[in-house]
């Protein structure tokens, strides 16, 4: 089933929310697309704190993650689980399946039972403005007294869902091949907390004993990959990643050592060295061979940056959606332009399709951002939008 259907493109179109976080009074939408009606591979959010900035990102990472659960007991978003709150991604997806290639929208519901799913409908005339031919929606329902979830009423009756979530459903937990690239098709969504931490493992220490060569935890494909930024266990540290790298053998830890090196360390006077056995951990050293560091002892905006590449690195594929909440959390001014023209560079790989999606509060990057918003820039498509006190002004910058 996997070899007839090849996703050339995968990116957010529409988000609509209703009853959901501070979005209660009416539907609220955040459009993705630009002034052409392409879908945006770099864009910002902004809103003063509390708008609802947060609960977007949020709200992505819930509908995607029903893509890799056939039978999924709660959205992990608490309006929703409640019964109190709807939504629906609008995703555009080049693809090719049964012999052809298709422009499709792919609508992802969430939301309880008794109301319309359709908080956007993608009528002809809607469909031909993004030049896509076909409407698929899929989703699950829940109720106000609780689980379990139903599916949508064509979750299982198209025939273009049922491949694409059986696709991504045998694919679970699929190794990836390499580290900075990617051969599988299928999409995936890595999202950032803007709490970007790398907490010491166990407490003073006390679980060194306990460290072995181990699968980090989230190794495997998945459709959605969350970091927390407060996970102290062995297999979810950064320190677990890179030892397990090393123990491959395969050249992938000295290709995250690299861009490690050169996005984070380059022009100071620490670098990542090595890992070593006992305890086994990640080397930093700083200046000459005499002075190490551990990861957990890094300034935090040297964690901010390491947590960032190392995973991305790590758990990309050939269509990776980035939600990074406050990408510039704990950043200088000028480290917050190299994350930036980082991220940007992202976007702009033509082996792979990113779509950076990322919330500031930096005054810096938005006036430089809106500054050339209209400026072409090789391989990128932007886009932004402002949250407005009232909630309801839905104006893009």
């Amino acid at each position: 089933m996997t070899n007839e259907l090849l996703i050339y493109e995968f990116r957010p179109l529409y988000l609509s929310l209703d009853c959901i976080g501070p979005f209660q009074d009416k539907p609220y939408e955040v459009d993705f697309t630009d002034k052409k009606n392409q879908p945006c591979n770099f864009f910002l959010l902004t809103s003063k704190n509390g708008l609802g900035k947060t609960i977007i990102l949020d709200t992505m990472s819930s509908l995607l993650g029903l893509l890799g659960q056939a039978e999924p007991k709660q959205y992990g978003l608490e309006d929703m689980d409640k019964g109190l709150g709807r939504a629906q991604l609008d995703v555009k997806l080049r693809v090719f399946w049964q012999g052809q290639d298709h422009n499709i929208v792919l609508s992802i519901f969430g939301g309880s039972l008794g109301q319309d799913l359709s908080l956007k409908v993608w009528d002809k005339e809607e469909l031909l403005k993004y030049n896509v031919t076909n409407w698929y929606r899929m989703g699950f329902t829940g109720q106000q007294s609780g689980y379990p979830l139903k599916p949508f009423s064509t979750h299982k009756s198209e025939n273009f869902i049922a491949d694409l979530l059986v696709a991504i459903q045998i694919s679970l937990g699929s190794s990836p091949g390499s580290f900075g690239e990617s051969i599988f098709s299928l999409p995936t969504t890595l999202s950032f907390s803007a709490y970007r931490d790398i907490p010491p493992i166990g407490f003073s220490g006390k679980l060194v004993r306990d460290r072995s060569i181990t699968q980090p935890q989230h190794w495997g494909y998945k459709p959605v990959h969350c970091f927390s930024p407060h996970n102290e266990t062995w297999n979810y540290s950064l320190d677990n990643l890179l030892v397990w790298l090393k123990w491959l053998d395969d050249g992938r830890f000295e290709k995250a050592r690299d861009l490690i090196n050169k996005q984070v360390f380059e022009g100071g006077n620490k670098y990542l060295d090595d890992v070593r056995r006992d305890p086994p951990e990640a080397i930093v050293r700083t200046g000459s061979d005499d002075l190490i560091h551990r990861l957990d002892r890094l300034s935090s905006g040297e964690k901010n940056l390491v947590q960032l590449f190392l995973r991305i690195g790590a758990h990309m594929t050939k269509n990776t959606i980035l939600l990074i909440d406050e990408f510039d959390v704990h950043l200088h001014i000028r480290w917050q332009y190299r994350l930036f023209n980082a991220l940007k560079a992202l976007a702009a790989r033509e082996d792979a399709n990113f779509t950076v999606i990322a919330t500031t509060h930096s005054t810096e990057i938005l006036e430089s951002f809106v500054e050339n918003l209209d400026i072409d820039e090789d391989g990128l498509i932007k886009g932004g939008h402002l949250i407005k006190e009232g909630m309801f002004n839905d104006d893009d910058e």
